[in-house]
């Protein structure tokens, strides 16, 4: 039986294990600003206009935080894109963009008129950005882009932006006229400077799009794109047609400009130049990252409370809550096991960024932060997927929240770079940095790996990373032909690898945070880490069979994997709830105390 009663503080010791502190005291202030009336919501009016919703969400909330102290504090901006998301999808989607890309990037950049004015009518709410950096024919090929931004020197100097062709036309959200009436709308338009005839790079330009009227611009066509199901953002075609902008419309964070000779002052290192000028979509991977962990949690306590709600007939006669079925609860565990993981990748991520100082622009960073969007949002995709299933018809609402999750992880893959592009990227550059630690057939520990051996476990995940990366490097530079041939050949190895080599590390950490906690905290995430070990051995030990590592086991995965969760499916409830979602937070179609979703659903027909 699933317990509601917990031994010390096993719910706050697992939250502990999942949360850096300030994340923690960040979250809850969020969740105070969410339980207000202005963020509610009748679960049966759920579902209409959600994209004109989250706009009026958006500007209620800006008055109620500091957004650019928020913008520059990256556990702050993580911790709002977490809670908003699980309040409302659509506006998490929406703070990516405003908050992050669009402010972030004005804070950043060399202050002039024009940079101080857009700032403050966004702070103010009187205007909304959007951040134009895709193509229709470059997605996560950047330095490809073909959006011009030529100089013009006459008449004290301005900037010509352009569409020269088709594959050029801008594809990206936010840049049509707000569908909330009095609210212009500007954009960060990422264009190749172009000056006396020479090819400077990709820079950011602001420009004016639609006036608070609702007018468009001269020059700038925009066409909303068809609808996206279940996910309320305003995707546009933008087209711009020889639009001049002043001077001070260039926005680098290097303080670039053109002088009144027309020379290029202070330009964006040429190292990395395209990462250096688009900086904020790196801090937005890692918010989408996060948002991917925080739906697959938000998911599995929306699962809890169906689960603790729902009863069938049980074989032994009378009824059966389904958290207490093994079938059921078995698989709310598994994918609870991984959500942990993808959590404490995030964690990593964040360290990882925080500590990178100088070196923040570094691939290393860059790399990191992409391969824990890839574990994330296919982390998600699986939460998802498992949950949506496990709730029957109540999975298929939007009310109940899981269509919305799902919709959000399929957003959240290609916003920000297309998760399995940018993984491949990284992955290569992994493969081509890899050495060879060690000379023979990798091997893991020489301890069992069981049910109470987590470090047997851990190194057997350590030992599969390191012979992936063999595989892929040895077939990489033994393959004859060109170098996209060589890399056709070894780019399904090397991703494997790589996002080995992400979840093992992650394990590692949350194994090692387990290690300061108390009893029976420390046990449960010890189960938690070993039950994710198991589900990899089970999904990948096929591809070790012939010279691969495999753990050294003393009976089967199965007999393993069915004892951790006899073991774990009495603190189900508390691994849910160290999420610390509280029901104001994740608002669904299930109640809370005595009221369900069957008295919730009677009470709607009552008042019809």
């Amino acid at each position: 039986m699933v317990s509601r009663e917990y031994a010390g503080d096993l719910v706050g010791d697992l939250a502990g294990l999942l949360f850096h502190k300030d994340r923690r005291a960040a979250a809850e202030r969020y969740n105070t600003i969410f339980a207000e009336p202005a963020f509610d919501l009748d679960w049966w009016d759920a579902a209409k206009d959600p994209g004109k919703r989250a706009y009026e969400r958006y500007l209620q909330l800006l008055p109620r935080i500091s957004a650019c102290d928020i913008a520059t504090d990256l556990r702050e901006l993580v911790a709002l894109h977490e809670q908003a998301t699980v309040v409302d999808t659509h506006l998490g989607a929406l703070l990516t963009v405003q908050i992050n890309l669009v402010l972030g990037t004005l804070l950043e950049a060399t202050s002039n008129s024009e940079v101080e004015a857009a700032k403050q009518e966004l702070l103010e709410g009187s205007a909304v950005g959007a951040y134009i950096l895709t193509e229709l024919g470059h997605g996560s090929d950047l330095p490809g882009l073909e959006t011009t931004a030529t100089f013009d020197p006459a008449d004290g100097g301005s900037f010509v932006i352009h569409t020269p062709t088709a594959t050029a036309i801008k594809y990206m959200p936010t840049t049509a006229a707000p569908p909330v009436p009095g609210v212009a709308r500007f954009g960060i338009v990422f264009a190749r400077l172009i000056v006396d005839g020479v090819k400077q790079g990709n820079y950011p330009f602001l420009v004016r799009l639609v006036d608070r009227d609702g007018t468009i611009r001269p020059g700038i066509t925009i066409r909303p794109m068809p609808e996206k199901p279940a996910i309320g953002m305003d995707n546009s075609l933008t087209r711009f047609d020889h639009v001049r902008v002043g001077r001070e419309a260039l926005v680098s964070h290097t303080g670039t400009t053109i002088d009144d000779d027309g020379r290029l002052n202070a330009p964006i290192s040429r190292d990395n130049q395209v990462w250096r000028a688009i900086a904020r979509v790196r801090l937005g991977r890692l918010c989408i990252s996060a948002m991917a962990a925080a739906i697959s949690r938000a998911a599995l306590s929306v699962a809890l409370q169906h689960a603790t709600q729902r009863d069938i007939p049980s074989m032994d006669g009378g009824r059966i809550a389904l958290a207490d079925l093994r079938a059921h609860n078995a698989r709310l565990l598994e994918v609870a096991a991984d959500t942990y993981v993808a959590s404490a990748a995030v964690e990593l991520a964040i360290d990882a960024f925080e500590n990178a100082g100088d070196d923040e622009h570094a691939n290393e960073i860059t790399d990191l932060v992409s391969l824990t969007k890839y574990l994330t949002t296919t982390t998600a995709l699986g939460v998802t997927s498992e949950v949506r299933d496990r709730l029957g018809a109540q999975g298929m609402f939007a009310h109940n929240r899981i269509v919305e999750f799902r919709a959000l992880r399929d957003a959240a893959a290609t916003a920000e770079g297309d998760s399995y592009v940018i993984a491949l990227q990284a992955a290569y550059r992994r493969m081509i940095a890899w050495e060879n630690p060690a000379h023979g057939r990798p091997g893991a520990s020489a301890e069992v790996c069981d049910t109470d051996s987590p470090e047997a476990w851990l190194d057997w995940l350590n030992a599969r990373e390191t012979y992936l990366q063999r595989r892929a490097r040895e077939t990489y530079d033994t393959t004859a032909g060109s170098r996209q041939e060589r890399w056709d050949r070894a780019g399904n190895v090397a991703l494997e690898a790589a996002a080995a080599g992400t979840a093992n590390h992650a394990a590692r950490a949350l194994a090692d945070r387990a290690q300061q906690l108390p009893e029976p905290a420390r046990q449960v995430a010890e189960d938690l880490v070993v039950l994710f070990a198991v589900r990899q051995a089970i999904a990948h030990s096929g591809a070790l069979l012939f010279d691969g590592p495999l753990p050294k086991l003393g009976r089967s995965l199965i007999e393993i994997r069915e004892e951790l969760l006899a073991r774990l499916a009495p603190h189900l409830g508390a691994i849910v709830e160290a999420f610390e979602l509280p029901p104001t937070l994740v608002r669904s179609g299930f109640g809370t105390g005595s009221e369900t979703f069957v008295t919730k659903h009677s009470a709607a027909l009552n008042n019809s």
